[in-house]
């Protein structure tokens, strides 16, 4: 979940740029212009804010100055944190008014006795993976030993 600051500048950033997804060049000033007046950020903050958003993935940057930025805004579903806290889903509350063998199953597997078997499974075929590729580095090596042995005794 993004802080206060970093939803009003990727909102004000998303009005800039108009969820276009593609590179705009935008000044500092205009994402400070459209901060409401309770946040004031430094050109500082402001960088700061904007690496968190990148390397959360919100935003694309090609380059950056600290008086004008060239990114690209990443479009996603940012759940408004005031209507998440005041409003209960429904499908939530019906799930849970439903017994267990009427819920959904995609539930059930999460958290009942198919999803540890899932759970077990799934590292069963990572130690497998580690398995074979390390039965494919020793077979590589030895067909590597095995063509300089070859390679010493005939050429020289």
């Amino acid at each position: 979940m993004l802080s206060v600051e970093c939803q009003s500048v990727y909102d004000a950033l998303c009005e800039i740029t108009g969820n276009s997804e593609v590179y705009k060049i935008v000044e500092a000033d205009e994402i400070t212009e459209r901060i409401p007046p309770a946040l004031s950020f430094t050109k500082v903050q402001l960088s700061q804010i904007i690496r968190d958003l990148k390397d959360r993935e919100y935003l694309d940057v090609k380059y950056f100055t600290p008086d004008e930025y060239c990114l690209r805004v990443i479009k996603r579903i940012v759940p408004e944190p005031q209507r998440v806290a005041a409003e209960p889903s429904s499908a939530t509350e019906e799930a849970e008014q439903q017994p267990a063998e009427q819920q959904p199953t995609k539930q059930r597997e999460l958290y009942g006795e198919k999803g540890k078997a899932k759970k077990e499974k799934g590292a069963v075929r990572h130690g497998l993976v580690f398995f074979m590729s390390f039965l494919g580095g020793l077979l590589g090596s030895g067909i590597v030993a095995a063509i300089t042995a070859v390679l010493f005794k005939f050429v020289l």
